[in-house]
């Protein structure tokens, strides 16, 4: 054999030994483990509840910086490392709260998916962790316009939605209802919020102009259902969830239905305290409206901006106080 080809041979068997080390060594590399929460953290835990519960966005820089300072000592309790998550992920999500955000807003979804992922890996088991990661994977791929680290994210998330459809059905299609409403991604995250509903009331909900009265008595706050209704976590996910559908209806110019899940809000026995139910009003006042109104990119009327987009996309869910809603 020629010198140059055993030098050749040489540095491909080198580069293939070397390869397998990396990779042996990574896999070999011990998995974080989980550790309890502090007196430190369970305090801001406190913080993190009354801020995002109050709907202080104007908070949440500073929250961010305490959240870390408890993450330095404490990099694997998964509490802090979620709600920190968190922080970022509503720091992005409700940005039209910002009169001109800067560009580096889009920073927070690059740190968000690391901190769910971080999650993930100390609770695999945590269903909502691993929604909310492959959310912010997808919302990372699409800024860096990733198409594999797109899929990727798709396919984390239908693995969510199999570990527990009653919360991340809503998850998935909330998160596709950014699209374009002739899209394909749009029409899957549609039919995903009607088959929530399946999921949730354990049967098939009529797809025109469905009755939800008869389903109130099974309201619950055990078990996966309970994603399905009212919680201390979501003050309001009945109301928010239904202002969605509604939006999402709307937009693909389905306006019986549309009206139905506005309508459906009302059924919540805490509408009345719901920060933002003048928004479902206004949208039943608009209804012939709506599909132009919800579908301009970007808005012309803040008003009349689709739940994903507006300044309450994570609050209309989760805010339980009424100051400063709208």
């Amino acid at each position: 054999m020629k010198a140059k080809s055993k030098n050749t041979l040489l540095a491909i068997l080198l580069t293939l030994g070397i390869t397998s080390c990396a990779q042996l060594a990574e896999m070999s590399a011990p998995s974080p483990v989980a550790t309890e929460q502090t007196a430190a953290g369970a305090a801001e835990a406190g913080k993190f509840w009354a801020v995002f519960h109050g709907g202080k966005y104007e908070q949440i820089d500073e929250l961010i910086e305490s959240h870390d300072r408890i993450m330095v000592q404490e990099p694997n309790e998964p509490i802090t490392v979620s709600h920190l998550a968190w922080l970022h992920a509503w720091k992005l999500s409700e940005r039209s709260r910002i009169t001109n955000p800067q560009a580096k807003i889009i920073e927070n979804a690059f740190v968000a998916k690391r901190l769910f992922e971080k999650a993930v890996a100390l609770k695999p088991d945590e269903a909502r962790y691993l929604g909310f990661a492959a959310t912010f994977n997808m919302a990372e791929a699409s800024i860096l316009d990733d198409e594999k680290e797109k899929r990727h994210g798709y396919y984390m998330m239908k693995k969510a939605v199999s570990m527990w459809p009653e919360f991340n059905l809503f998850t998935s299609g909330y998160v596709l209802s950014k699209n374009a409403s002739d899209s394909s991604q749009f029409k899957e995250g549609l039919e995903q919020q009607w088959e929530n509903l399946d999921v949730c009331f354990g049967e098939k909900v009529s797809r025109q102009g469905p009755s939800f009265q008869q389903y109130l008595s099974q309201e619950t706050t055990q078990g996966p259902k309970r994603a399905c209704w009212n919680s201390w976590i979501a003050p309001h996910n009945w109301e928010g969830f239904f202002l969605n559908f509604g939006d999402m209806l709307a937009r693909s110019n389905d306006l019986q239905n549309a009206k139905v899940m506005y309508e459906a809000a009302k059924l919540s026995k805490t509408y009345q305290e719901w920060p933002y139910k003048e928004v479902a009003e206004r949208r039943i006042a608009s209804l012939n409206q709506l599909p132009s109104l919800l579908n301009r990119n970007p808005p012309e009327d803040p008003e009349f901006t689709s739940m994903i987009n507006s300044k309450f996309s994570c609050m209309g869910c989760h805010q339980a106080i009424q100051t400063n809603a709208r």
